[in-house]
């Protein structure tokens, strides 16, 4: 992941306008709110990007990324809130939450309702099918040729986009609300694959596919004949006003400005690595570009 020619390449305001946001950071008026008031971050309760862990706390490759950021703030009083993905930019349209960490891909449509932080990981899609993988699948145009198959997906999830796109029909796609509903469905025969993101789905068949009797489709990296590539940022509501979204684009700035310097020195890309995350999984487009073309 080279984080510095990206950001060089395509934070149009530079190094300059990163360090203009980190300076005015202590001025920030949600920053001083949230330092007294605390902050509600929204996630969809998976690996790698956020889920609860068995002592009790939080963790995950977004997780740590609001740790690090909100840490560097000054903001210590963070309560996570897990629901369904469909439910994440709801609840930050609605201010129900405060951000959302869960791997929520930069796309137009998104873009229009809530705002981004600059991405931290760029990768395929993928989904899990039954030990041995019956009936050959290996991507969504295998999905839309195969009589009988059915691919569970989240519901408004980037995925059910993807398939889409690459030829599958809405018949053939199960919707559900979260991941344990998905690989349920695999491992009772009404779905055969569920489709996360290329991570989500190593980190399901890592942990628990020899127990549960899952394997990987591999990674799906070519949609309707073109390369594909799901970015993924930490998300912000826009607020009900103009001075609700002058003051969510200064916290988001300065949020970016603090990420921008976690993944620089090279400390996000050793956090990440825990969850297979490497160089060649780094952003290969800005939060700009991904708002205005892009799946």
């Amino acid at each position: 992941m080279d984080v510095a020619k990206f950001l060089v390449g395509t934070l149009c305001a530079g190094a300059i306008a990163l360090g203009a946001a980190a300076a005015s950071a202590a001025d920030n008026s949600l920053i001083e709110q949230f330092k007294s008031e605390g902050v509600t971050v929204g996630i969809a309760g998976y690996a790698p990007y956020g889920y609860k862990q068995a002592d009790g706390s939080f963790t995950g490759e977004q997780v740590e990324v609001v740790q690090h950021v909100l840490d560097e703030m000054g903001i210590t009083d963070i309560e996570y809130v897990a629901m369904d993905f469909g439910a994440l930019i709801p609840s930050l349209v609605a201010g129900r939450i405060d951000l959302a960490a869960a791997g929520i891909y930069i796309r137009p449509e998104r873009c229009k309702q809530v705002l981004f932080a600059e991405p931290t990981f760029g990768q395929g899609a993928a989904y899990v099918v039954k030990a041995g993988n019956p009936k050959g699948l290996h991507n969504f145009k295998d999905i839309a040729e195969t009589d009988g198959a059915i691919l569970a997906v989240l519901a408004g999830g980037t995925e059910e986009t993807l398939a889409k796109r690459d030829g599958v029909p809405d018949e053939k796609l199960l919707k559900v609300s979260d991941k344990a509903a998905g690989i349920s469905a695999v491992m009772a025969g009404r779905a055969d694959g569920f489709a996360l993101s290329a991570f989500a789905i190593a980190d399901i068949v890592r942990t628990a596919g020899e127990l549960i009797g899952v394997e990987s489709s591999g990674s799906i990296t070519e949609i309707a004949g073109e390369v594909y590539k799901g970015h993924g940022a930490i998300a912000f509501p826009k607020g009900q006003s103009e001075d609700d979204l002058a003051a969510n684009m200064a916290f988001r700035d300065a949020f970016d400005a603090i990420q921008a310097d976690y993944m620089e020195s090279g400390g996000y890309l050793k956090m990440a690595s825990a969850w297979g995350f490497t160089d060649a999984d780094g952003p290969a487009l800005a939060q700009k570009e991904l708002c205005k073309a892009g799946l």
